[in-house]
């Protein structure tokens, strides 16, 4: 009974201690050394080897469990029929994790990328899903020459059926190439506070390969299309600079002392720009008569905020500052109430 349990020991035993070995290996490796080696200085001072080994994490456990899977296959007694196939299986099994892997380091690298150089390339997960796309379908045809596949035909193959693909795909395509449009002609970037036709206006969430995500200052997400948003107009506020102007209008009653609702405009100005912390935006502030209406003279104050999202509070703020100065100097009835238009004015211009 010894003589035949020793050739089933050695048959099975060793091929699975092969297996159970490789994968504690690969759980003290993923689990233990790894989170380690993670929260060393050398790893902290370089984002680029962290990035590295964040990408890497997910597949050493399985990349060391292929391994003794494969030494297991080596040393059985398995047909050869089968060994083959089970080889060419766990050959598909880590190209898909190496394609995976490689693919989590280019978006990575293309998501840092976009990040440190946002004002200038505007958009994060484009590029991460361009770059993506690229290594698996690299991947794939990786994977196909380590079968023994010829990739030669199958690329003339896709050359010839490249216009059905492209047709087939159309919608799609014009997305992904009115992204790029927008992106590299840098109309829009991530960040920029835009206004739609349609009346939605929100900043810049995100610009993937199909849709531009914009959220409203009610938190609520407006999904537009690429080629919908490069098809039609739209206002951007933060182009040519973010600094805009706010505007407000003052109707003030004829036989007012026009000088002095100037003086009090200003001043009220200047207490607004304390107030929203840009005091150097007062000295550029201006009042203009623009109108002798049937019962006021309308006048203009216009004043510039730093981003286009404080054009509302600043303008609430200089109401409410105006009125107390009004309060103060014992102005009632020679001065009727302002209003505000909802057109932007160009920083700088007067």
């Amino acid at each position: 009974m010894d003589g035949a349990s020793w050739p089933s020991i050695r048959e099975f035993g060793i091929p699975i201690a092969c297996i159970v070995v490789a994968i504690v290996l690969g759980a003290l490796l993923q689990f233990g050394v790894a989170p380690r080696v993670a929260t060393t200085r050398l790893v902290r001072s370089r984002p680029w080897l962290a990035m590295l080994l964040d990408a890497f994490d997910v597949g050493v456990l399985f990349w060391m469990s292929a391994l003794g899977v494969h030494v297991a296959l080596a040393i059985s007694s398995l047909p050869d029929n089968v060994r083959k196939l089970l080889d060419a299986t766990l050959l598909v099994l880590v190209c898909i994790s190496i394609t995976v892997v490689v693919a989590r380091i280019a978006g990575n690298a293309a998501l840092r990328f976009s990040h440190s150089h946002g004002e200038h390339i505007g958009s994060g997960s484009l590029f991460v899903s361009i770059s993506q796309g690229i290594v698996f379908v690299l991947g794939f045809l990786f994977t196909l020459s380590a079968l023994g596949i010829a990739i030669t035909p199958l690329i003339t193959a896709l050359g010839v059926g490249g216009l059905a693909v492209a047709l087939a795909l159309q919608p799609p395509l014009a997305n992904l190439f009115s992204g790029l449009q927008l992106v590299a002609s840098r109309q829009i970037r991530l960040g920029d506070y835009i206004a739609l036709p349609s009346g939605q206006k929100g900043f810049v969430e995100d610009i993937n390969w199909r849709s531009i995500s914009i959220r409203e200052s009610s938190d609520n997400l407006v999904v537009v299309p690429n080629q919908l948003l490069a098809q039609q107009i739209f206002i951007n506020y933060r182009l040519p600079e973010a600094r805009v102007a706010a505007r407000v209008q003052l109707r003030v009653a004829y036989g007012s002392d026009l000088a002095f609702v100037e003086h009090l405009a200003l001043e009220a100005v200047e207490l607004v720009c304390e107030e929203i912390r840009d005091p150097g935006a007062a000295r550029e502030a201006y009042v203009r008569v623009h109108e002798f209406a049937d019962a006021t003279v309308n006048m203009s104050v216009t004043f510039f905020v730093k981003r286009t999202v404080d054009q509302e509070r600043a303008a609430s703020e200089f109401f409410r500052r105006f009125y107390e100065l009004m309060r103060r100097d014992n102005i009632g009835s020679p001065i009727s109430t302002p209003v505000v238009p909802k057109q932007r004015v160009p920083a700088g211009r007067g």
